[in-house]
């Protein structure tokens, strides 16, 4: 019969493997103006309920970390306690917010997150347990958008969460110019630059088990540059220009960090831009559309254009909201009230996490946030720290860490990482 404690690394296991899909039971689904309102949806997804019971299983452990923190409050870096205010003020919000369902829900995302981060500091995983978890969630991820990427066409899978998505379809994520029109790879995700963010996660993760995990045996070795290689071809058709920028700046990071594997982890960083090379060489028309693509593009120029007018919506909102926000959750609600009449999909939330964290939780809500980011970052090993870099770079472009229930978990995995154990030596 299975012990409890491989009970608990199982479920933790598959919550983490699990974290990618999108397999979910929409319980709220409205409509905006007629059209189909995605960031109104209120979802139930597979991983909610592996996190449910994995806390069930492990209470007791919980319950005793609990403890443990109350008893060392005094002496704490107060990471929890920003976390708590934040995690209020997001509840609050709905006191004023033009939807508080919204507000409701995604606080209660914010407290699942915080939820696992409690837990991992409860069970204190090994980080190869993560670190594996996530590669291999990530191969697949990457493998299903390179299939994607070589019919171009997208699928549609009810159980796995997936909209279909031709490559003709207005909507669509692809790359225009005079050499044709190319779909970008989605994986299992909603766009394009979210399975970019997560396959830059997921590499990293491989990157650490290369360098640190002081693997003997060569098969083993070489399944993980294998690994490697097929994560980074998946990052590579996902073309998002902000992945890979923080793919090579969290490698030149982890180079810089670690004195004692340089030569390896120089190695990654020759690999990488070799792949990267012989893949855009390969593939020229749709590398071409995302190297120099607003001069010749007319989409490039229109996405370009779409995020600076995001912008200039933000700050409308903000003129009188700036001191308490519109709610958590609820900035497409706002900015639809704020400009009714256009289509559903017209409303998209701001590509930058911290104008957007500002205009739905005020002033007192983005000093939360950073103040809670900064400490965090003080409590970093110096041999994780790399595994902030994405994340350094992603939320100046895009809004999925916010706005994307897996990849907010997926946040939270990643402050929870010092809690975790360090490898055997």
């Amino acid at each position: 019969m299975w012990s409890k404690k491989i009970v608990q690394s199982s479920l933790f296991y598959l919550l983490i493997f699990s974290l990618p899909w999108q397999t979910r039971y929409i319980f709220y689904d409205p409509t905006l103006f007629g059209g189909v309102w995605e960031y109104g949806r209120l979802s139930l997804y597979g991983w909610d309920i592996v996190l449910a019971l994995l806390v069930i299983i492990s209470w007791p452990l919980i319950r005793q970390e609990i403890k443990n923190q109350k008893s060392k409050i005094k002496n704490s870096t107060r990471s929890a306690i920003i976390y708590l205010l934040l995690l209020s003020l997001a509840f609050f919000s709905g006191l004023w917010a033009p939807e508080p369902l919204l507000v409701t829900y995604w606080a209660l995302r914010l407290l699942e997150g915080g939820i696992l981060w409690l837990v991992v500091r409860a069970l204190k995983p090994k980080l190869s347990i993560i670190f594996s978890a996530l590669a291999s969630a990530g191969t697949i991820q990457a493998l299903w958008g390179i299939c994607q990427f070589s019919v171009q066409d997208i699928f549609a899978n009810k159980w796995l969460g997936v909209a279909a998505h031709p490559v003709t379809q207005a909507g669509t994520s692809v790359l225009l110019n005079d050499g044709g029109r190319w779909l970008r790879a989605y994986g299992g995700q909603v766009h394009p630059n979210v399975l970019g963010g997560l396959l830059v996660i997921t590499s990293l993760a491989t990157v650490w088990l290369i360098v640190n995990s002081k693997i003997k045996n060569e098969k083993a070795k070489v399944a993980l540059w294998l690994i490697y290689v097929i994560q980074l071809i998946g990052l590579f058709v996902a073309f998002s220009r902000a992945a890979w920028l923080a793919l090579f700046f969290s490698l030149a990071i982890s180079w810089w960090l670690n004195k004692n594997s340089r030569s390896l982890n120089r190695l990654v960083i020759v690999i990488t831009a070799i792949g990267f090379i012989i893949l855009g060489s390969i593939l020229w028309q749709p590398t071409r559309s995302r190297l120099i693509g607003p001069a010749t593009s007319r989409l490039e120029q229109q996405a370009i254009e779409e995020r600076v007018t995001s912008i200039k919506e933000s700050r409308s909102l903000l003129e009188k909201t700036w001191w308490r926000g519109v709610g958590m959750g609820n900035y497409t609600k706002a900015l639809a009230q704020y400009m009714p009449g256009l289509p559903a999909y017209r409303y998209q939330p701001v590509h930058n996490i911290f104008l957007l964290i500002l205009t739905e939780l005020g002033i007192a809500g983005l000093g939360l946030a950073l103040l809670f980011l900064w400490r965090r970052f003080k409590e970093y090993p110096q041999s994780l720290l790399v595994f902030l870099a994405p994340l350094a770079v992603t939320v100046w472009f895009d809004h999925y860490w916010w706005t994307s229930a897996s990849m907010m978990l997926l946040f939270w995995l990643i402050m929870a990482l010092p809690e975790a154990t360090e490898p055997d030596s």
